[in-house]
C-alpha cells in the first residue's frame, strides 16, 4: 500500500532540524510547486498514488530547505481526465472524502478517516517534515436535499490543508468552475482561511478564481487576508492573461503575498508557478516552455500593520528525473501553445512608431483612452526581407468577453499589444521562440490612462510582459488612481524605463457588475460582419462590384 511506502521513506528523510519560522519573525519559508504529473496508470486512483509519491519526493527537498509552507497545483494529485456529466459516476471510487477542519482529524493515524491514501501519504508528510502542506484533490460527499447529485454524491474541485502535525486545517472547494461540467458547485461561495503557528492567515483560491470577486476579493478586501495560496491549471492566452502576467499583476494590485502553483503542461499552455510580494514585485517564478518539475522557495517577508518587510529574491529547485520521473521521451510541442483572445470586438489603432512622441485617443463603447508613447524607432533593423519584429497596435475594449466559452466577464481595457503582422488577429499569437527577432522599436516612455467608470468592488490590473513572456519589474513603471467625481476614476499607467522588447502594456480590468451577459460583438468584430453580409447579398443578387464602394474598414 502507498500509505505504508511512503510513512517508511518519509521516516527515514524527516527534516531534523524541525527549524520553523517563528510569530516574531520578519518572513516566513514559502514553496510553490510546478508539476507535470504522471498521466496514466491502471486508474484514477493508482495515478493520485504515483503523484504523491513524487510529492513526498518534493517535500524532502523542501524539507532541507526548511520550508514552512508549500502549494502544490490543481490537478496535480489526481489528474485531468475529463468525464462528462453521464460519465460522472467513473470520478467516484477515485475521489476522496475530506473530512471537516473542526473535526481536527489526523488522517495519517486515524485509519477510521475514510481518505484516499494518497491524502494519508500526504498528512504523514506534513507530520514528519512539520509543514504546512496545500494539495489539491477530487473530494466527494454524500448527500441529500435540492442540491444533491442524482447519486447521491456531490463532487468537488478541493484544495485541502495539512498543519505540521498532519491535520486537516482548511478545505476549500472550488467555486468559479472552468468548465467542470461533472462537479458540483457550493451554494455559496466558501471564504476559507487558516492560521498558521508562525501567526500569518492564509486564504484559498483555485485557479479561475482569480479573476472573481466571489470569493477572492472578499477573502482579501473583507476578511483583511494579505497571503494567498493559489492552486492552478491555467491556460495562458495572450495578449492579456498568461499565467505569469496575471499572477504578478493580481498580487501588485491586491499588494498580497501569492504563493502560486501551476500544473505543468505546454501542450495545453498550462504552467507558471512563482512567488510574489505585492508591491515588491516578484521574489521568483518560472514560465517553462517545456515540461518541468520545479520546487520554488523563498523567505515570504510578512505584512505588518500594512507594512511590508524587505525582500530576498528566492531559488529555484529541479528535482533530478530520476527523483521525480513524470518526465520521458521527445518533448510533445516546441514550446508553451497558447490560446488566443478574441480581439476583432476591441477598438484597435495601428501604432506607426516614429522617433518622436505620439498621442493617440481612442473610445470604445464610452471608455476613452490617452496613448502617448515616446519612441525611437530603427528602420534599419527591418529593411532586409522576412526579418521578424513586433508591431503594435493601441486597443481599447469596454464590454463582455468570454473566456473560452467557460463563462463570460465583463472587462475594461486600455492598452498598448504587440502584433506579428498587420492584422488585428495576429495581436494574440506569438513568433515561435526559435527563431531571431529584431527590436526596431524602443519606448523611451509610454503613458495610458483613461477615466473609468467607478463601480463597487471592480479590479483594475496592471498587466505587463515583454516578448519572452516575463512581466516587467515594479521599478519599470507606475500606477495611480485618482477619483474625479462619484461616477468616474482616472487610472494612468507608466512606463517609465526604457524598453524595446515590449509584448504587452495593458490596464486590464474587470467589471464584474457585467458577469454572465451575452459576449460584446461590436466594434470591429460589427463592422466585419456587416460589410461581409453585404458583400453576400451583393453576389446573390447579382450586382456588380464595380458599382459599389465601400469604402475602408
Amino acid at each position: 500500500m502507498i500509505i505504508a511506502l511512503c510513512i517508511i521513506g518519509v521516516l527515514s528523510s524527516a527534516r531534523l532540524t524541525l527549524q520553523a519560522s517563528a510569530p516574531a519573525s520578519p518572513y516566513y519559508v514559502g514553496a510553490t510547486v510546478e508539476y507535470y504529473g504522471v498521466m496514466t496508470g491502471e486508474n484514477l486512483t493508482a495515478i493520485a498514488n504515483e503523484n504523491a509519491k513524487n510529492f513526498i519526493k518534493i517535500l524532502k527537498t523542501a524539507s532541507e530547505n526548511d520550508v514552512d509552507i508549500i502549494v502544490f497545483p490543481e490537478t496535480g494529485l489526481t489528474g485531468d481526465q475529463k468525464y462528462p456529466p453521464e460519465e460522472r459516476e467513473k470520478y467516484i471510487p477515485h475521489s476522496s472524502f475530506i473530512p471537516h477542519p473542526k473535526e481536527g482529524k489526523v488522517p495519517c493515524h486515524d485509519q477510521s478517516t475514510p481518505v484516499m491514501e494518497c491524502l494519508k501519504a500526504i498528512s504523514c508528510a506534513a507530520n514528519r517534515f512539520k509543514m504546512y502542506i496545500a494539495v489539491n484533490i477530487r473530494e466527494k460527499e454524500k448527500c441529500t436535499g435540492e442540491r444533491c447529485s442524482k447519486d447521491g454524491i456531490n463532487l468537488y474541485n478541493t484544495n485541502v490543508v495539512f498543519d505540521r502535525s498532519g491535520a486537516v486545517v482548511a478545505r476549500y472547494r472550488k467555486y468559479n468552475l472552468f468548465g467542470e461540467s461533472s462537479l458540483n458547485r457550493t451554494a455559496k461561495p466558501e471564504m476559507t482561511t487558516f492560521k498558521t503557528d508562525f501567526d500569518v492567515t492564509f486564504g484559498l483560491i483555485i485557479c479561475f478564481d482569480m479573476l472573481f470577486e466571489t470569493p477572492t476579493l472578499r477573502i482579501i478586501r473583507e476578511q483583511k487576508v494579505r497571503d494567498i495560496l493559489f492552486s492552478s491549471h491555467w491556460f495562458s492566452e495572450l495578449p492579456f492573461l498568461t499565467s505569469s502576467a496575471i499572477q504578478t499583476a493580481w498580487s501588485w494590485s491586491n499588494d498580497v503575498n501569492l504563493l502560486a502553483s501551476g500544473y505543468d503542461n505546454p501542450a495545453t499552455g498550462s504552467g507558471g508557478s512563482g512567488i510574489y510580494a505585492g508591491k515588491s514585485g516578484v521574489l521568483k517564478r518560472v514560465w517553462p516552455e517545456k515540461r518541468t518539475n520545479a520546487l520554488i522557495i523563498a523567505q515570504v517577508p510578512k505584512v505588518i500593520d500594512g507594512n511590508r518587510g524587505s525582500i530576498t529574491p528566492g531559488s529555484i529547485v529541479i528535482p533530478p528525473n530520476s527523483a521525480v520521473p513524470t518526465i520521458n521521451g521527445s518533448e510533445p510541442v516546441p514550446e508553451m501553445k497558447l490560446i488566443s483572445d478574441y480581439l476583432l470586438p476591441y477598438t484597435t489603432k495601428m501604432f506607426v512608431p516614429v522617433n518622436g512622441t505620439s498621442n493617440v485617443t481612442l473610445c470604445d463603447h464610452g471608455l476613452c483612452c490617452q496613448f502617448i508613447a515616446d519612441t525611437a524607432h530603427n528602420v534599419e533593423l527591418i529593411k532586409e526581407p522576412n526579418v521578424r519584429y513586433y508591431r503594435y497596435r493601441f486597443a481599447v475594449f469596454n464590454g463582455v468577453r468570454s473566456f473560452s466559452g467557460k463563462g463570460t466577464g465583463g472587462i475594461e481595457v486600455c492598452g498598448l499589444i504587440s502584433c506579428t503582422g498587420e492584422t488585428v488577429e495576429s495581436c494574440s499569437v506569438r513568433f515561435d521562440t526559435n527563431g531571431i527577432l529584431v527590436h526596431p522599436t524602443t519606448f523611451n516612455s509610454l503613458s495610458i490612462s483613461g477615466d473609468f467608470k467607478t463601480l463597487p468592488n471592480n479590479l483594475y490590473l496592471p498587466i505587463t510582459q515583454n516578448d519572452e513572456i516575463t512581466p516587467l519589474n515594479v521599478t519599470d513603471f507606475s500606477f495611480a488612481m485618482k477619483i474625479i467625481n462619484k461616477t468616474h476614476t482616472n487610472l494612468k499607467f507608466n512606463l517609465i524605463k526604457p524598453r524595446s522588447d515590449l509584448m504587452t502594456f495593458t490596464i486590464y480590468g474587470r467589471n464584474f457588475s457585467a458577469d454572465g451577459q451575452p459576449q460584446t460583438m461590436g466594434s470591429g468584430a460589427e463592422r466585419v460582419y456587416f460589410f461581409s453580409m453585404m458583400l453576400i447579398i451583393l453576389v446573390l443578387i447579382g450586382m456588380s462590384s464595380e458599382t459599389l464602394f465601400l469604402g475602408s474598414v
